[in-house]
């Protein structure tokens, strides 16, 4: 039996560009979330000031604590998921260094760079490739 196609792929093509970008998701959402928590603690705290050394108070702080705990694994799942969509960047970002060392290595510049339909920064390819048609028609003159 075949795989999915989904798991045949690669996903970490450029993994320091891939791991930088969710280690960023993922440093602003545990800040935005620190944020939320000491908001959230300050605010009832503040509204009314006795809560957290009663009973309700326990339970108001366990359930503090259990979202601080599913925040974590929000994180954790955000920024693996980073690298899922990372992905369609580093793919074809991937493919057109290699295609424009080959051209260099090759020195024939009536190569063409070609991206998967419906890959990302096709019009980036399509620019350097009208760039390259550029040289040749200049070359041949």
């Amino acid at each position: 039996m075949s795989r999915p196609n989904f798991l045949k792929r690669k996903y970490l093509i450029n993994k320091p560009l891939q791991f930088k970008y969710a280690l960023l998701i993922g440093g602003v959402l545990f800040v935005m979330m620190l944020l939320v928590q000491t908001h959230t603690y300050l605010l009832i705290q503040s509204l009314l000031p006795n809560l957290f050394s009663s009973t309700l108070g326990r339970s108001v702080r366990a359930i503090q604590l259990w979202m601080a705990i599913n925040s974590v694994i929000y994180l954790i799942v955000i920024a693996a998921l980073s690298i899922f969509i990372s992905h369609k960047i580093a793919g074809p970002l991937y493919r057109l260094e290699k295609s424009i060392q080959e051209i260099l290595d090759s020195n024939d510049v009536r190569q063409r760079i070609s991206l998967r339909k419906g890959d990302e920064l096709q019009s980036l390819a399509d620019l350097i490739n009208r760039l390259l048609e550029r040289f040749a028609h200049v070359s041949k003159n």
